[in-house]
């Protein structure tokens, strides 16, 4: 309801109360006036028309706005991976080789049966030392007279060094030769696998090996003396081959030649004089074609007396 009626409403009931001689707005010195009703409410009706009527004060200036709030840029999201955090740094392996070096480079040319040492430097980057019972192992490819295991020479701890070597020959035929070998734990874990890859020379005429015979390597015998070393000559064609023999008291023979008629073995002999007791050898050097050393043969001689 409008707040100017309900005053309306509160007078005409306080002078219909007066009226009828209600005490609260009455007084005994005032003569009643049965207009007096109809003029007072007449009055109060006007008084608030003349308010209702009278201008709206002016507005108040109003205060600046607050300064908006910051803008609030969203977290990214954040993936599987980053919610896990950094990755946890793997544990090293028990049996781990890192390889240093080598020798006998790759393609390296040599002759037919020709005779080469391989070896293999590896650094121990595990947790666990290398016993004797580690080995090298021949895995696949071109064996080369090589052994099927070499064992590791000494104990290796974590970050120390090793080098291991294999014996090998060249094959007959022409063309590049390539054998992988590992490393094998003494539980047979293999790990480190490292290769060996030569050429063997594109030769029409050679001697492809050569095989020594004696009767006895343990020798009784008077001192000094003579023994015979017979070795048997292999070649792959007809050709004339020239050879010399050395020996363990650092001698060397006259060069001596043999001819071939085709793919042959012939048996050459060497008369070695043997001055006293004890450890011997005698090896042969194929000068032409080959130009490589074959050997030795070892033998042990015992002197039995003295001429």
């Amino acid at each position: 309801m409008n707040k100017k009626w309900m005053i309306v409403l509160l007078l005409i009931t306080a002078l219909s109360l007066n009226a009828c001689n209600f005490p609260l707005f009455s007084s005994k010195s005032e003569e009643q006036d049965p207009n007096a009703l109809s003029t007072a409410v007449a009055e109060t009706v006007q008084a608030l028309n003349a308010q209702s009527n009278q201008p709206a004060p002016q507005d108040q200036p109003q205060s600046p706005p607050a300064a908006g709030l910051p803008t609030i840029t969203p977290l990214p999201t954040l993936t599987p991976q980053q919610f896990q955090g950094p990755p946890t740094q793997t544990p090293l392996p028990c049996n781990k080789a890192l390889f240093v070096g080598e020798t006998i480079p790759d393609d390296t040319e040599f002759s037919p049966g020709e005779t080469f040492t391989k070896s293999w430097t590896f650094k121990n980057i595990g947790t666990c030392t290398w016993n004797t019972n580690y080995k090298l192992v021949f895995a696949t490819g071109d064996q080369m007279g090589g052994p099927a295991a070499v064992s590791v020479p000494v104990s290796v701890a974590p970050d120390t060094q090793v080098t291991i070597s294999v014996d090998l020959t060249a094959p007959n035929a022409p063309g590049t030769y390539t054998a992988y070998w590992k490393l094998e734990a003494d539980d047979n874990e293999q790990y480190g696998q490292v290769y060996v890859r030569v050429a063997t020379k594109d030769i029409t005429f050679q001697v492809t090996s050569v095989t020594y015979y004696m009767p006895h390597t343990t020798i009784d015998m008077t001192c000094p003396g003579d023994i015979v070393v017979k070795a048997e000559i292999t070649t792959s064609t007809a050709g004339r081959v020239t050879y010399y023999w050395t020996n363990s008291y650092s001698g060397q023979s006259a060069t001596s030649a043999i001819n071939f008629a085709g793919a042959e073995k012939k048996i050459v002999d060497y008369v070695m004089t043997i001055n006293g007791a004890g450890s011997h050898w005698a090896k042969i050097y194929i000068d032409d074609p080959n130009h490589q050393l074959f050997g030795p043969k070892n033998f042990t001689v015992t002197c039995t007396s003295s001429p």
